[in-house]
Formats: structure tokens, sequence, C-alpha cells
């Protein structure tokens, strides 16, 4: 067993959010790679909001993700009012006055009159709002296909079936129906035509252009900047075949075959 494949569907209308959009809130027609290592993550009861949040980032990294749609989701606009929290102009000194607390064992008598000002403040977290196009698409059905090492592997095909977390996908009130849960055993092949969604680079695409559905967040990856955690986004420009069809590239590239399928990470 070196890979894991199962049925993903969405019962209501969703958004899977291109972070590139703005004003108007487009939809991917399919959930991307980041959304399905959260959902993964989620499953498996990994991070929390007050200690290692960010695990996922970590420990499924190196785990390769693909997948097929079974479904062409049909797409919609509606208004929302969305709230966005933003930093104060004085984040800053909240932060220091907030640390001064820590260091005096939250005892606030060590503040002064403008830092307990702050201090207050800190419960007040500054937002806008404001109207927003958001697109939404009809409950969509993939099949996602996993790569990975064997023991990670066979933990993940547990919470599938029995998740530590109730499981969402993209906001927290859209359920997901997980079935057909199946361990593969992929083999090193190679092809040009691919059943799955397939990378595009300068020297490999697809010879229907119209299949491109463009940059998808594929994973964070983790780096030191002054030594600070941050992360930055890895982006894959994807092609993805209709339901039913296959994705036919302008030559073979390495890929795994899987009964009768070509699956590419």
């Amino acid at each position: 067993m070196n890979g894991l494949s199962f049925e993903l569907e969405t019962p209501y209308l969703v958004n899977f959010r291109k972070p590139y959009s703005t004003i108007t809130l487009l939809s991917f027609p399919f959930p991307p790679f980041t959304t399905i290592r959260g959902l993964i993550a989620n499953a498996m009861g990994m991070g929390d909001l007050s200690s290692n949040r960010d695990a996922y980032n970590k420990d499924l990294n190196d785990l390769q993700i693909s997948l097929k749609p079974l479904s062409s989701p049909e797409r919609s606009f509606d208004m929302t009012l969305m709230k966005k929290l933003k930093p104060p102009a004085d984040a800053k000194k909240r932060r220091e006055v907030l640390e001064k607390v820590e260091k005096n064992n939250y005892d606030l008598s060590a503040l002064n009159k403008q830092e307990r000002i702050l201090y207050q403040k800190l419960c007040l977290p500054q937002n806008t709002s404001g109207p927003f196009i958001k697109e939404y698409i009809s409950p969509v059905k993939c099949k996602i296909y996993l790569k990975g090492e064997q023991d990670m592997l066979k933990e993940i095909l547990l919470v599938l079936l029995k998740p530590v977390r109730p499981l969402y996908i993209g906001a927290s009130d859209d359920f997901v129906i997980i079935s057909k849960c199946s361990p593969e055993d992929f083999k090193p092949d190679k092809s040009k035509v691919i059943d799955s969604v397939v990378r595009v680079e300068n020297d490999t695409y697809p010879l229907d252009k119209k299949l491109i559905v463009g940059r998808v967040p594929y994973r964070f990856v983790e780096y030191d900047k002054k030594n600070k955690r941050d992360y930055y986004r890895e982006d894959w420009i994807i092609a993805a075949p209709r339901v039913g069809k296959k994705v036919e590239l302008n030559k073979e590239i390495n890929c795994y075959r899987s009964d009768n399928e070509y699956i590419a990470f």
C-alpha cells in the first residue's frame, strides 16, 4: 500500500475561494490541495488555536495529492456581508503591553495609565464590514488520491472512517461526505493521457487549453524570516479533465497507474 483513494462529496452549495479574488469572491470548481490537507488535518485532530495550530503545514506537507472531478458544478452569485479583522495602528505597542503583562504574571498594577488603556483595547478587535459578491458552486463530487508513507496513509484511512472532529471542507459549515475509502497500490508508469488533474509547466501542457483551471494553492511552506515563523504559498497551474474524460498532454509524463487509471501527482 503506497496510496489511498476516496470519494468526496459536498451536500450543499460551497465556495472554494480563489485567494487572489477580492471584491468578487470567485470559486475553484473543486477543492484545492490546501483545502484537502486541511480536511485531513481536521479529521486527524491536528492543531488547535492555542498550540501547534499549523501542524498540518509540516506534518502533511510531504503528502502527495491528486484528484479527478466526478461532477460539473453549476455556478451562481450572491451578495454577502463579510467582516474582516485588521491590525490596529498601534498593534506594536499593544503587543509590547501584552508581553509586559505576561512577564509580570498578569499583574495589571505593573501597567501605567496609558498601558492599561491599550490593554483594555486588546479585548475589542477592530474589524471592517462590507458587501461582497460571492460565487457559489453546486454540490461537488470528486475522487481524491493520496500518495505517501504507509503508516501515515493507514492513519488517514482510519480517521476518514472515524474522524476525530466533524468533517467539513472550506468553511466550517460546509459539511462533506466521504465514501469509498480504499487502499491503492500505485505503480510507476508513463502516459500522455491522464485521468486526474495534472500540473502544467513550460514544456508540459494539455492539447486543449480550455482544460487549464489556473493557479491553484498546493501547500504552505514554512521558512525562517528574521527568526520568526512564516509561510509562503506554493501554487501549481493545473489542468483538469472534464467529467468522464481524460487530459491529453503534448508529451508523456511520469505518472502512476492504478487499475486502468493514470494518476499524476
